[in-house]
């Protein structure tokens, strides 16, 4: 964790008028850390454990704020337009106490998209409306269903609904995927440069040198 700290630091030095993606959002500020007790009671609410390099990170580094995109979420909350909510208060969160069931990118197959409206010339308002409301139906059901994301936590967001999330229970805990439901372009597993998975310390180091690369470039 040292190294993401000095790392960090370097970053906030070198990019002193914010002008990497989402810094002025953050302008890599963390949040305060969490004690080991507040991290084992949101364990203890939802059943599940958190990775050791993401409590590692929590405990020691920050909760919420400085990180790629927007900056990282406070655990126990995710965005709401402009905002943020507790998990409970939303209806993204799955069933962290059961494994993360996806090993590969996943969204619903091309015959589910074809059945998206197309409604024809001459239907009134209220007619077209009502094949929408059992599109959105069927969607809800079967794309944004909480279920789909069992075993997971939202971490951060890029804006307009995408979002990335930490596997917290199944064989791929602490790794991080990208969720482009919001571009019905389903999930994915986020890789490394030579295709191994992304863990969350991957990802978070990824952002730090890659937006270093970027100032220096800006500057």
């Amino acid at each position: 964790m040292r190294t993401i700290i000095e790392k960090l630091d370097e970053l906030k030095a070198a990019d002193k008028d914010l002008l990497n993606f989402g810094a002025r959002t953050h302008a890599y500020e963390l949040g305060p850390v969490l004690s080991p007790d507040e991290v084992r009671q949101v364990e203890e609410q939802y059943r599940f454990t958190l990775p050791e390099v993401y409590r590692s990170f929590v405990t020691t580094v920050g909760n919420g704020g400085a990180g790629p995109f927007y900056g990282l979420f406070v655990l126990g909350e995710h965005d709401e337009g402009y905002d943020f909510i507790p998990w409970p208060e939303g209806d993204l969160i799955g069933d962290l106490s059961l494994p993360f069931q996806h090993v590969e990118a996943w969204n619903l197959p091309p015959a589910f998209w074809a059945g998206e409206p197309d409604p024809e010339e001459g239907l009134s308002e209220l007619e077209e409306e009502a094949l929408w409301d059992v599109w959105y139906d069927k969607l809800d059901v079967q794309y944004w269903n909480p279920s789909t994301m069992n075993g997971a936590i939202p971490i951060c967001h890029e804006g307009c609904a995408l979002r990335n999330w930490l596997v917290v229970t199944g064989e791929l805990a602490g790794t991080v995927w990208r969720d482009m439901r919001a571009d019905y372009q389903g999930i994915a597993p986020l890789r490394n440069a030579n295709g191994s998975p992304m863990t969350f310390a991957d990802w978070y180091r990824n952002w730090l040198d890659t937006s270093l690369n970027a100032v220096r470039t800006l500057t």
